[in-house]
């Protein structure tokens, strides 16, 4: 486990506030994609309700198991699977010490 300083960690959380910010932004795109389609205009309402709660269930699932009960201890991997995800970028980790960076595109690189 990586243990990072009080000053990376501060980085590391505005780079989660970041990263869930996107996420969030995804998952918006999404449903208006989703609700702007000949489907929604046309489909059948219950069927519509059921593709619906499925897009935002599996999107809760996921913000839950990213984010939730998020601790200083969990900071460093919560990061990585951001970075890995490439909903964080190469510039965002930059704010990250030399150490820190290397450690995160290490890591990615080697499960690519």
């Amino acid at each position: 486990m990586i243990e990072l300083s009080k000053s990376q960690k501060k980085i590391a959380r505005e780079l989660i506030t970041l990263g869930l910010q996107r996420e969030c932004q995804s998952f918006k795109n999404e449903i208006e994609q989703f609700t702007c389609s000949s489907e929604w205009k046309t489909g059948n309402p219950q069927e519509l309700y059921h593709k619906l709660y499925e897009i935002v269930t599996t999107f809760d699932k996921h913000i839950a198991k990213r984010y939730n009960d998020l601790g200083g201890s969990r900071y460093f991997n919560t990061v990585l699977g951001l970075f890995c995800d490439e909903i964080l970028t190469p510039e965002d980790i930059a704010r990250f010490d030399i150490e820190v960076q290397n450690k995160l595109v290490t890591i990615k690189d080697s499960w690519i």
